[in-house]
């Protein structure tokens, strides 16, 4: 929920003793060392892989945002996932409550109180939808109320929805559009650096009017950075802006257990494919012309098309094109997330390129493996590794 009016509802919705019990149980978890966590410094817009008491698909979404961030408000700096999961905390407690589909989907839909006047969570002057649209987002209520797991109002929605997860709508209950719409209304329209505490303190006021709210988000986002920090692991994502928009862009379409498809997928998204003597095949069936998906190339060219670069859609001509090329006797260290890793039959030749993936960091790559097989994250294959290519 953003603006004054959520301030009438500030404590009626945040609960500092069980926050406080969280923060407890959080911390404790890191003590013991069972939480598995991946992050950059605080302040630095790197991605986490799992974190204790987030659903993996709401840290994804943060983890999208973040990355996707540059594209729609390249003027701001300073974004991290452990702000965009704090908000997610005091606002639904990370979609409590609710399943989170794959795409980002929640049901049952988070929905605020009434914002009827009748004193329920502290509100106490009535408000109401006044067009069609905003009773629709809001599931066809008279009264206004938040809505989602980060609590917009359906007025604020319409004007600053964004569709994060790039299915050509932008739904409130959605946790990739709800936590991408989060970070570019925490940042505004004007040049921001969210990692100057004024400015931050200045962002979190402007999405609820209250003290009280902005010192409750940045006390778990205190919590979320040294879960972060506490593995002093490198970034699950990092390097560059535009990698790390590469990689969310290769796991949205991995969330989606997007097939492969022999020929399929592009600058467009998935798509068709076709069948080339053995290629697209399984036990003797055609399955590429029947299948939307991706082959690896058309995966790695949709990713990078998400980046906003153009680069070539077959693996050999990506290999032959790319502005960078880290050697295999480089090995793995050379690479940072988001290039590409090429594999050849004739590692040393550069020749011969028949198979790309999207380096993840870790020695992990996502990529479009072969039929029958959806996209998917795994090891890189050194055995056939012929070097990385960055744009």
């Amino acid at each position: 929920m953003t603006g004054n009016q959520k301030a009438l509802l500030a404590g009626g919705l945040l609960a500092p003793f069980i926050g406080f019990v969280l923060l407890l149980v959080m911390i404790a978890a890191v003590l013991n060392g069972s939480m598995s966590a991946q992050a950059g410094q605080a302040g630095q817009p790197g991605t986490v892989a799992s974190v204790a008491g987030i659903p993996p698909v709401m840290l994804n979404a943060y983890n999208n945002a973040v990355a996707t961030l540059p594209k729609v408000r390249p003027n701001c700096t300073g974004m991290t996932w452990s702000l965009l999961a704090a908000i997610g905390e005091v606002e639904s407690t990370q979609a409590s409550g609710s399943s989170i589909a794959a795409n980002g989907d929640i049901t049952p839909p988070i929905w605020g109180p009434l914002l009827d006047g009748s004193g329920i969570g502290g509100n106490t002057t009535p408000m109401y939808n006044t067009t069609d649209e905003e009773r629709q987002l809001d599931g066809g209520s008279t009264y206004a109320r938040a809505i989602g797991p980060m609590q917009f109002m359906p007025a604020t929605w319409i004007s600053n929805g964004q569709d994060g997860n790039s299915d050509g709508t932008s739904n409130p209950q959605n946790a990739f559009d709800a936590a991408l719409t989060t970070a570019t209304y925490l940042c505004g329209t004007k040049a921001a650096d969210l990692s100057r505490p004024d400015q931050l303190r200045s962002a979190i006021l402007r999405y609820n009017h209250s003290q009280a709210y902005v010192d409750e988000v940045l006390k778990w986002k205190t919590t979320y950075d040294q879960i972060g920090q506490s593995t002093g692991a490198l970034p699950a994502t990092g390097g560059s802006a535009r990698g790390q928009a590469v990689v969310a862009a290769a796991r949205r379409e991995m969330a989606l257990n997007i097939p492969y498809s022999w020929g399929g997928g592009g600058t467009g998204g998935p798509s068709l494919g076709f069948c080339d003597g053995k290629n697209g095949r399984l036990n003797g069936v055609c399955l590429a012309s029947h299948t939307v998906g991706f082959d690896c190339s058309g995966l790695s060219q949709y990713a990078y098309g998400q980046a906003g670069v153009t680069i070539a859609r077959t693996a050999q001509a990506q290999y032959d094109g790319a502005p960078t090329r880290i050697p295999p006797s480089a090995g793995l260290a050379g690479l940072q997330p988001g290039d590409l890793v090429f594999f050849s039959l004739n590692p040393g030749s550069g020749r011969g390129i028949h198979h790309v993936g999207i380096y993840v960091g870790g020695g992990q790559m996502i990529n479009a493996a072969h039929t029958g097989t959806n996209v998917r994250q795994e090891p890189v294959w050194m055995k056939s590794y012929a070097g990385g290519g960055r744009y």
